[in-house]
């Protein structure tokens, strides 16, 4: 959470998706980092909406939207981003990345957190592609296991996280 809240460089203001948001953890972190954000959340899986919601309230943010849809098609009436945090996609996250930068806006930062070298290897090069600078970085944690009289660390999976910076301007619109 912490690292892709690093890396999407928030702005003191403009607008934040953060697609596949789940349960709006990183979303709802950002707003409390940078209150004048405006978020637009996304998530597919019905009654996520009300989660976020309630999350939100929690957190004592609130996020200028949030929505149960698929993405692209329930991006359309949103403001375009300046940041953009692409957590979900699954099979169609090239289209979606596709779909996304073409709306980004100039010096907008878009983060995709990735578990396989296979995504990494799909959407790179549409980020290059599109003109993007581009950063990869990937972290690792462990967690403490019982070994005989102590404790070892067992790695967990590691993630990959690919950032894309459009080049112009950093400051939203």
């Amino acid at each position: 959470l912490i690292q892709l809240l690093a890396e999407l460089e928030l702005p003191a203001t403009g607008v934040l998706w953060d697609i596949g948001a789940g349960v709006g953890s990183v979303g709802l972190e950002a707003l409390r980092l940078r209150p004048a954000l405006a978020l637009w959340a996304l998530e597919q899986r019905g009654g996520s909406a009300a989660l976020i919601w309630a999350n939100a309230e929690r957190l004592g943010v609130r996020p200028a939207a949030v929505l149960e849809g698929r993405a692209p098609a329930a991006l359309a009436e949103l403001p375009d981003p300046d940041r953009v945090l692409l957590g979900g996609g699954g099979r169609d996250r090239g289209a979606l990345l596709e779909s996304v930068l073409r709306r980004l806006r100039p010096g907008g930062v878009v983060v995709i957190p990735l578990a396989t070298v296979e995504a990494l290897a799909e959407l790179r090069p549409l980020l290059e592609q599109a003109g993007l600078a581009v950063r990869v970085s990937q972290h690792q944690a462990w967690r403490g296991s019982p070994l005989a009289d102590g404790t070892r660390l067992a790695p967990l999976n590691p993630v990959l996280i690919l950032q894309g910076r459009r080049v112009g301007s950093s400051e939203p619109r």
